[in-house]
């Protein structure tokens, strides 16, 4: 089994943002990561738990871990990138409930000059397909660059 670095070490979100626990798998272009549905997560709703629609960011933060993966092997750090649009975000539920394994899978589609779209899924633990869509990003070269430039 291969041994991923922390979550930190791979994507720039921090403290109540952070909302993967961990990388649990890389194969060929395909990234997943795992979270534990928890009580103390920003977006947890009593006797609720968290809403499907976070799942957006799920599928969000496993791409840019996986950047992050891709930057690593070659000695950088992560960096921002910025999320261009999701299409076709759609769910099987309405929350994702308490203790509750995630797996979100991303696969790169196409990519050209930083800008890639991903096909992206949430799995539980029987596999079953709890949400889908496709997402576009972006990470320019330089970020504070290219956002003097968009002024």
């Amino acid at each position: 089994m291969t041994e991923f670095p922390p979550i930190e070490a791979l994507i720039v979100h921090r403290a109540g943002m952070l909302l993967i626990d961990r990388i649990i798998g890389r194969e060929d272009e395909v990234v997943t990561s795992e979270v534990v549905i928890r009580s103390d997560q920003l977006f947890f709703q009593p006797g609720r738990g968290v809403p499907a629609y976070v799942g957006f960011e799920l599928m969000a933060q496993t791409i840019s871990a996986s950047d992050g993966l891709d930057r690593r092997d070659e000695g950088l750090p992560p960096v921002v990138g910025l999320l261009l649009g999701c299409r076709k975000y759609a769910v099987s539920r309405t929350f994702f409930t308490q203790g509750e394994r995630l797996v979100t899978e991303v696969t790169p589609l196409i990519s050209d000059e930083g800008m890639t779209a991903f096909r992206c899924r949430i799995l539980d633990d029987a596999g079953e397909e709890l949400a889908s869509a496709t997402i576009n990003a972006y990470r320019p070269d330089d970020l504070s660059a290219f956002l003097r430039s968009q002024q």
